[in-house]
Protein backbone atom coordinates (compact mmCIF):
# COMPACT_ATOMS: atom_id res chain seq x y z
CA UNK A 1 0.00 0.00 0.00
CA UNK A 2 1.22 3.64 -0.69
CA UNK A 3 -1.54 5.28 -0.20
CA UNK A 4 -5.56 4.73 0.51
CA UNK A 5 -8.09 6.83 0.42
CA UNK A 6 -10.06 7.06 3.97
CA UNK A 7 -8.99 5.59 7.73
CA UNK A 8 -11.85 3.32 7.49
CA UNK A 9 -10.00 1.53 4.57
CA UNK A 10 -7.14 0.68 6.85
CA UNK A 11 -8.29 -2.29 8.01
CA UNK A 12 -5.55 -2.95 10.67
CA UNK A 13 -3.05 -2.40 8.05
CA UNK A 14 -0.35 -0.87 10.96
CA UNK A 15 -0.94 -4.23 13.46
CA UNK A 16 2.75 -3.29 14.63
CA UNK A 17 1.38 0.92 14.78
CA UNK A 18 3.16 3.66 12.78
CA UNK A 19 4.64 7.34 13.34
CA UNK A 20 2.22 9.39 11.59
CA UNK A 21 2.67 12.98 10.75
CA UNK A 22 -0.72 15.47 9.72
CA UNK A 23 -1.79 18.02 8.10
CA UNK A 24 -2.66 19.19 4.55
CA UNK A 25 0.94 19.49 3.34
CA UNK A 26 -0.01 21.86 0.91
CA UNK A 27 2.85 21.71 -1.94
CA UNK A 28 4.78 19.93 0.74
CA UNK A 29 7.03 22.67 1.33
CA UNK A 30 10.36 22.82 3.22
CA UNK A 31 8.45 23.01 6.14
CA UNK A 32 6.70 19.97 5.70
CA UNK A 33 9.56 18.07 4.48
CA UNK A 34 11.17 18.48 8.19
CA UNK A 35 7.81 16.65 9.83
CA UNK A 36 8.24 13.95 6.79
CA UNK A 37 12.43 13.39 7.78
CA UNK A 38 11.53 13.57 11.60
CA UNK A 39 8.58 10.84 10.92
CA UNK A 40 10.76 8.81 8.98
CA UNK A 41 13.71 8.30 10.97
CA UNK A 42 11.42 7.57 13.94
CA UNK A 43 10.21 5.21 11.82
CA UNK A 44 12.76 3.44 10.63
CA UNK A 45 14.51 3.41 14.61
CA UNK A 46 11.28 1.41 15.50
CA UNK A 47 11.18 -0.33 12.40
CA UNK A 48 7.45 0.49 11.51
CA UNK A 49 5.79 2.00 8.84
CA UNK A 50 6.17 5.87 8.25
CA UNK A 51 2.38 7.44 7.84
CA UNK A 52 1.46 10.47 6.07
CA UNK A 53 -2.26 11.41 6.73
CA UNK A 54 -3.41 14.43 4.55
CA UNK A 55 -6.97 16.22 4.10
CA UNK A 56 -8.90 16.69 0.84
CA UNK A 57 -10.38 18.87 -0.12
CA UNK A 58 -8.79 21.88 2.19
CA UNK A 59 -10.49 22.22 5.40
CA UNK A 60 -11.60 25.80 4.36
CA UNK A 61 -13.69 24.41 1.66
CA UNK A 62 -16.30 22.72 4.35
CA UNK A 63 -15.88 25.09 6.98
CA UNK A 64 -15.43 28.74 5.46
CA UNK A 65 -15.70 27.93 1.70
CA UNK A 66 -15.78 31.69 0.80
CA UNK A 67 -12.34 31.73 2.55
CA UNK A 68 -10.96 28.36 0.79
CA UNK A 69 -7.23 29.37 -0.67
CA UNK A 70 -6.14 27.65 -4.15
CA UNK A 71 -3.79 24.87 -3.58
CA UNK A 72 -0.25 24.79 -4.52
CA UNK A 73 -0.59 21.43 -6.12
CA UNK A 74 -2.56 18.69 -7.35
CA UNK A 75 -3.59 16.35 -4.72
CA UNK A 76 -1.71 13.52 -6.86
CA UNK A 77 1.40 15.37 -7.03
CA UNK A 78 0.98 15.88 -3.23
CA UNK A 79 0.82 12.16 -2.48
CA UNK A 80 3.90 11.76 -4.84
CA UNK A 81 6.10 13.96 -3.53
CA UNK A 82 5.19 12.69 0.37
CA UNK A 83 5.81 9.49 -0.83
CA UNK A 84 9.46 10.40 -2.59
CA UNK A 85 10.40 11.76 0.60
CA UNK A 86 10.22 8.38 2.66
CA UNK A 87 6.43 8.25 3.81
CA UNK A 88 5.59 4.47 3.22
CA UNK A 89 2.09 5.49 2.85
CA UNK A 90 -0.11 8.18 2.67
CA UNK A 91 -3.67 8.54 3.84
CA UNK A 92 -6.10 10.92 2.09
CA UNK A 93 -9.10 11.60 4.43
CA UNK A 94 -12.32 12.96 3.05
CA UNK A 95 -12.51 16.07 5.20
CA UNK A 96 -16.45 15.89 5.54
CA UNK A 97 -18.58 18.04 7.33
CA UNK A 98 -19.16 15.11 9.68
CA UNK A 99 -15.43 14.47 9.98
CA UNK A 100 -14.86 18.29 10.67
CA UNK A 101 -17.18 17.50 13.88
CA UNK A 102 -15.29 15.35 15.37
CA UNK A 103 -13.79 16.34 18.94
CA UNK A 104 -9.86 16.37 20.00
CA UNK A 105 -10.40 13.29 21.89
CA UNK A 106 -12.51 11.54 19.47
CA UNK A 107 -9.95 12.10 16.55
CA UNK A 108 -6.77 10.90 18.92
CA UNK A 109 -8.88 7.83 20.05
CA UNK A 110 -10.79 7.19 16.33
CA UNK A 111 -8.73 7.91 13.91
CA UNK A 112 -4.85 8.07 15.88
CA UNK A 113 -5.36 5.11 18.20
CA UNK A 114 -8.41 2.96 16.26
CA UNK A 115 -7.54 3.05 12.49
CA UNK A 116 -3.51 4.57 12.00
CA UNK A 117 -2.78 2.61 15.60
CA UNK A 118 -0.21 5.54 16.12
CA UNK A 119 2.99 5.17 18.55
CA UNK A 120 4.48 8.62 17.34
CA UNK A 121 2.54 11.43 16.36
CA UNK A 122 4.75 14.26 14.48
CA UNK A 123 3.30 17.61 14.06
CA UNK A 124 3.95 21.27 13.87
CA UNK A 125 4.30 23.22 17.75
CA UNK A 126 1.42 25.28 16.64
CA UNK A 127 -1.07 22.46 15.16
CA UNK A 128 -4.82 22.50 16.02
CA UNK A 129 -7.18 19.87 15.30
CA UNK A 130 -10.74 18.60 15.93
CA UNK A 131 -13.99 20.27 16.01
CA UNK A 132 -13.36 24.03 16.21
CA UNK A 133 -9.85 23.38 16.28
CA UNK A 134 -9.91 22.37 20.25
CA UNK A 135 -7.15 20.29 19.98
CA UNK A 136 -3.57 21.14 20.36
CA UNK A 137 -0.01 19.76 21.07
CA UNK A 138 -0.59 19.78 24.70
CA UNK A 139 -3.72 17.59 23.86
CA UNK A 140 -1.93 15.12 22.23
CA UNK A 141 0.25 14.51 24.93
CA UNK A 142 -2.06 14.52 27.50
CA UNK A 143 -3.11 11.41 25.60
CA UNK A 144 -0.37 9.79 26.98
CA UNK A 145 -0.78 6.97 24.32
CA UNK A 146 1.77 7.66 22.14
CA UNK A 147 4.82 10.11 22.16
CA UNK A 148 4.49 13.37 20.50
CA UNK A 149 7.35 15.31 18.77
CA UNK A 150 6.79 18.96 18.32
CA UNK A 151 8.66 20.70 15.47
CA UNK A 152 9.32 24.63 15.53
CA UNK A 153 8.24 26.22 12.29
CA UNK A 154 11.05 25.91 9.77
CA UNK A 155 12.90 29.42 8.54
CA UNK A 156 13.61 30.72 5.64
CA UNK A 157 17.64 32.55 4.94
CA UNK A 158 16.00 35.39 6.27
CA UNK A 159 14.71 34.29 9.12
CA UNK A 160 10.49 34.71 8.27
CA UNK A 161 8.54 31.21 8.81
CA UNK A 162 7.71 29.11 5.72
CA UNK A 163 4.15 28.34 5.08
CA UNK A 164 1.79 27.12 2.19
CA UNK A 165 0.13 30.79 2.74
CA UNK A 166 3.66 32.75 2.40
CA UNK A 167 4.57 30.56 -0.97
CA UNK A 168 1.25 31.39 -2.23
CA UNK A 169 1.76 35.14 -1.83
CA UNK A 170 5.30 34.80 -3.25
CA UNK A 171 3.80 33.11 -6.39
CA UNK A 172 0.50 35.40 -6.57
CA UNK A 173 3.49 38.15 -6.73
CA UNK A 174 5.39 36.28 -9.48
CA UNK A 175 8.20 35.89 -7.35
CA UNK A 176 8.56 32.37 -8.75
CA UNK A 177 11.86 32.03 -7.88
CA UNK A 178 11.93 32.76 -3.69
CA UNK A 179 8.46 30.32 -4.01
CA UNK A 180 10.79 27.53 -5.54
CA UNK A 181 13.22 27.87 -3.00
CA UNK A 182 10.71 27.35 -0.21
CA UNK A 183 8.89 24.41 -1.87
CA UNK A 184 12.23 22.68 -3.30
CA UNK A 185 11.03 22.41 -6.81
CA UNK A 186 9.44 24.82 -9.50
CA UNK A 187 5.83 25.40 -8.78
CA UNK A 188 3.36 22.70 -10.44
CA UNK A 189 0.09 22.98 -12.11
CA UNK A 190 -1.88 20.75 -13.93
CA UNK A 191 -4.56 21.12 -16.41
CA UNK A 192 -6.87 19.05 -18.93
CA UNK A 193 -6.25 20.21 -22.83
CA UNK A 194 -9.76 21.85 -23.92
CA UNK A 195 -10.66 23.50 -27.53
CA UNK A 196 -9.25 27.18 -27.18
CA UNK A 197 -9.73 29.60 -30.31
CA UNK A 198 -7.33 28.30 -32.87
CA UNK A 199 -5.70 31.20 -32.65
CA UNK A 200 -1.94 29.36 -32.06
CA UNK A 201 -2.37 27.20 -34.81
CA UNK A 202 -3.22 30.08 -37.36
CA UNK A 203 0.65 31.85 -36.50
CA UNK A 204 1.99 28.76 -36.30
CA UNK A 205 2.55 27.61 -33.02
CA UNK A 206 -0.60 25.64 -32.19
CA UNK A 207 -0.77 26.09 -28.13
CA UNK A 208 -2.52 23.55 -25.34
CA UNK A 209 -5.74 25.59 -23.94
CA UNK A 210 -5.78 23.80 -20.24
CA UNK A 211 -8.52 24.10 -17.87
CA UNK A 212 -7.30 23.10 -13.53
CA UNK A 213 -7.92 19.79 -13.32
CA UNK A 214 -8.45 21.14 -9.52
CA UNK A 215 -9.10 24.75 -7.89
CA UNK A 216 -5.33 25.80 -8.41
CA UNK A 217 -3.11 28.82 -8.10
CA UNK A 218 -2.68 30.69 -11.33
CA UNK A 219 0.30 32.66 -11.48
CA UNK A 220 0.25 36.36 -12.51
CA UNK A 221 -0.11 36.69 -16.15
CA UNK A 222 2.51 36.88 -18.33
CA UNK A 223 4.37 34.62 -20.68
CA UNK A 224 6.15 31.74 -19.08
CA UNK A 225 9.09 29.56 -19.36
CA UNK A 226 7.96 26.18 -17.95
CA UNK A 227 8.61 22.19 -18.58
CA UNK A 228 5.35 20.47 -19.23
CA UNK A 229 4.78 16.56 -18.77
CA UNK A 230 2.58 14.77 -21.34
CA UNK A 231 2.45 11.55 -20.25
CA UNK A 232 5.78 9.43 -20.15
CA UNK A 233 7.43 12.42 -22.40
CA UNK A 234 8.68 16.15 -21.03
CA UNK A 235 8.87 19.13 -23.35
CA UNK A 236 10.30 22.79 -22.73
CA UNK A 237 7.35 25.41 -23.00
CA UNK A 238 6.68 29.06 -23.49
CA UNK A 239 3.41 29.08 -21.67
CA UNK A 240 1.13 32.10 -21.83
CA UNK A 241 -1.42 32.83 -18.50
CA UNK A 242 -4.03 35.53 -19.12
CA UNK A 243 -5.81 37.03 -21.98
CA UNK A 244 -3.45 38.41 -25.02
CA UNK A 245 -4.47 42.34 -25.06
CA UNK A 246 -3.40 41.55 -29.53
CA UNK A 247 -6.89 39.90 -29.94
CA UNK A 248 -9.79 41.47 -29.51
CA UNK A 249 -12.60 39.24 -26.80
CA UNK A 250 -9.43 36.94 -25.96
CA UNK A 251 -10.09 34.80 -23.18
CA UNK A 252 -7.93 34.82 -20.10
CA UNK A 253 -6.81 31.41 -19.80
CA UNK A 254 -3.35 29.20 -19.64
CA UNK A 255 -2.06 28.00 -22.78
CA UNK A 256 0.96 26.28 -23.63
CA UNK A 257 3.35 26.10 -26.83
CA UNK A 258 4.69 22.46 -26.34
CA UNK A 259 8.55 22.97 -28.09
CA UNK A 260 9.38 20.11 -30.13
CA UNK A 261 6.18 18.40 -30.12
CA UNK A 262 4.41 17.93 -33.48
CA UNK A 263 1.17 19.51 -33.98
CA UNK A 264 -1.61 17.06 -33.04
CA UNK A 265 -5.24 16.80 -31.36
CA UNK A 266 -4.33 16.81 -27.36
CA UNK A 267 -8.01 17.34 -26.70
CA UNK A 268 -8.45 15.35 -23.24
CA UNK A 269 -5.47 15.25 -22.56
CA UNK A 270 -3.46 16.01 -18.66
CA UNK A 271 -0.88 18.18 -19.01
CA UNK A 272 1.63 19.25 -15.80
CA UNK A 273 3.58 22.47 -15.61
CA UNK A 274 6.19 22.92 -13.74
CA UNK A 275 6.60 27.05 -13.96
CA UNK A 276 10.41 27.85 -14.20
CA UNK A 277 10.48 31.73 -15.34
CA UNK A 278 8.54 34.80 -16.29
CA UNK A 279 9.60 35.86 -19.11
CA UNK A 280 7.31 39.04 -20.10
CA UNK A 281 4.19 40.53 -19.37
CA UNK A 282 1.20 40.24 -21.37
CA UNK A 283 1.53 43.20 -24.12
CA UNK A 284 -0.08 44.62 -27.50
CA UNK A 285 2.42 44.83 -30.71
CA UNK A 286 1.83 46.86 -33.26
CA UNK A 287 1.21 44.35 -36.01
CA UNK A 288 1.16 40.09 -36.50
CA UNK A 289 4.75 40.17 -37.63
CA UNK A 290 6.22 41.85 -34.50
CA UNK A 291 4.20 39.58 -32.34
CA UNK A 292 5.06 36.62 -34.38
CA UNK A 293 9.15 37.92 -33.42
CA UNK A 294 8.04 38.15 -30.11
CA UNK A 295 6.70 34.77 -30.02
CA UNK A 296 9.87 33.41 -31.65
CA UNK A 297 12.10 35.02 -28.86
CA UNK A 298 9.62 33.46 -26.11
CA UNK A 299 10.03 30.30 -27.47
CA UNK A 300 13.99 29.93 -27.58
CA UNK A 301 14.23 31.62 -24.56
CA UNK A 302 11.68 29.28 -22.42
CA UNK A 303 13.76 26.56 -24.33
CA UNK A 304 17.40 27.86 -23.39
CA UNK A 305 15.80 28.44 -19.55
CA UNK A 306 14.24 24.99 -19.58
CA UNK A 307 17.61 23.17 -20.72
CA UNK A 308 19.37 24.82 -17.92
CA UNK A 309 16.77 22.87 -15.38
CA UNK A 310 16.78 19.80 -17.06
CA UNK A 311 16.72 17.75 -14.13
CA UNK A 312 13.26 18.14 -13.43
CA UNK A 313 12.13 16.64 -16.96
CA UNK A 314 12.99 13.49 -15.80
CA UNK A 315 9.13 11.59 -15.23
CA UNK A 316 10.38 11.01 -11.82
CA UNK A 317 10.27 14.52 -10.70
CA UNK A 318 7.77 16.00 -12.36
Amino acid sequence: MSWVVGVEALCGAFPDGCAVTLGVFDGVHRGHAALVEATVRWARAQGVPAVALTFEPHPAAVLAPDQRPPMLCPLAHRVQKLLRLGIDAVVVQPFTQAFSHLSAAEFIEEVLLRSLRARAVVVGDDFRFGRQRGGSVQTLRAAGAFEVIALPRVLDADGAPISSTRVRELIAAGQLEQAHTLLGEPYPWAGVVVRGDGRGRGLGYPTANLAPIEPLLTPPEGVYACWAQLGAEAYPAAVSVGAPPMFQNARGRIEAYLIGLPDHDLYGRMLTLRFLQRLRPQQKFESIDALLQQMQRDTEQAAAIAANHGAIADRGNL
